[in-house]
């Protein structure tokens, strides 16, 4: 798309808005522009297939168009490709961090990326690192806190990027004010630097955002519910309430109590047995435990022992399935007919266990199950 084409059609878009006395904010955005952002834009999109708004936004970023030529940027973008850098992941890098954009080449990146590769950040691990945080090239402190993490991950550099990728600001926390801390704390309830390293890298990054006292309050009511310290349960349970704040875990608590008459012994019950059943929406829980109750007859507080239950969709598995046990309850062909069990099993073996064995006794079987997925049940 040559600059003619995207000026000239942006100003007939633009005349024509203010004919009508509205302008998008794509049109705003370019009847405010300068030449040089607009040559910026323009470039953009010609090399990176970025979007005319997006393109415009990019180039009308106050440090990038305080440099007022194409050449500062262009000058970062030829960098970025001589350091190995696709033409896909230049893109992402703009994407994520735009005011790289503006910085000098020669007196900051070309500095920084020397000092990397001599501290072995070279090749593809250089290429990942730059793409999933480019503001490891700019911010201050930056090789000592890669370090850091780096040893942390157990010089594992695959853990290392998934760490980087997935919590966007872990290369900016202050490593002794504020990572050491919440680290002291995790080890304190068992968790080891490979738990720690392993739920930062699957994108936990509550494990260093949330404050101290919220971080301890979400391990002392995993402890308080009986799972040990250290355990792989403990983690699994830190993992799934990390995020939440003191007053949300209580609140959700006492939904369960309030609402169905559990004790708190039976919350712990079923969080032990199912951690997500404090992490889903109250109004899911509820839409599911008004079908146990009402259509499969269960007892509000018997559901604290098959808590799973709550977290499968209704529409695709607890309505189909319990039709099939009602079916086979009525035909008296099924002694253990527990929905919970057969909830639990895949497509294929409940087909296998519930289906298959009772074609000649109940040939539409099937047919009514696959009816009951589509939503099609007799009344």
């Amino acid at each position: 798309m040559s600059f003619h084409f995207l000026a000239k059609g942006l100003s007939s878009l633009y005349l024509s808005s203010t004919r009508h006395h509205h302008l998008t904010p794509l049109l705003r955005l370019f009847s405010s522009a300068q030449s040089h952002e607009i040559n910026l834009a323009n470039y953009l999109i010609s090399s990176f297939r970025f979007s005319p708004d997006r393109a415009l936004k990019i180039s009308t970023y106050k440090h990038v168009a305080a440099r007022k030529s194409l050449e500062q940027p262009e000058s970062v973008i030829t960098f970025l490709r001589d350091t190995g850098l696709s033409d896909d992941q230049i893109k992402a890098v703009v994407s994520f961090y735009t005011p790289l954009l503006s910085f000098n080449v020669e007196k900051t990146l070309k500095p920084r990326v020397r000092q990397l590769i001599d501290d072995g950040f070279s090749g593809e691990l250089l290429v990942q690192l730059i793409r999933y945080n480019p503001t490891a090239l700019v911010l201050k402190d930056t090789l000592w806190r890669l370090q850091f993490w780096r040893v942390f991950s157990g010089n594992d550099n695959e853990v290392l990027l998934k760490m980087i990728k997935n919590n966007g600001l872990l290369i900016t926390y202050d490593i002794q004010k504020y990572v050491v801390p919440r680290i002291n704390l995790f080890k304190e309830y068992g968790l080891s630097n490979r738990d720690i390293a392993g739920a930062l890298a699957k994108g936990y990054g509550c494990c260093m955002s949330r404050s101290l006292d919220s971080l301890k309050h979400v391990l002392d009511f995993i402890e308080e519910a009986g799972i040990p310290r250290g355990s792989g349960m403990f983690l699994l349970c830190f993992k799934t309430i990390c995020s939440y704040n003191k007053d949300k875990i209580e609140r959700n608590v006492d939904f369960f109590k309030m609402t169905y008459g559990w004790s708190q012994e039976e919350v712990y019950t079923a969080f032990k047995k199912s951690p997500m059943i404090l992490a889903m929406s109250m109004d899911k829980v509820r839409t599911n435990m008004n079908f146990l109750i009402r259509e499969a007859k269960l007892e509000p507080r018997s559901i604290a022992s098959h808590p799973v239950l709550l977290g499968f969709s209704l529409q695709k598995r607890l309505v189909p399935r319990h039709h099939v046990l009602s079916i086979l309850a009525t035909k008296g062909l099924k002694r253990s007919l527990s929905l919970s069990t057969a909830c639990f099993y895949s497509e294929k073996r409940f087909f296998e266990k519930y289906i298959e064995p009772y074609k000649k006794d109940v040939p539409e079987l099937a047919e009514a199950y696959l009816a009951a997925c589509g939503g099609n049940i007799p009344a």
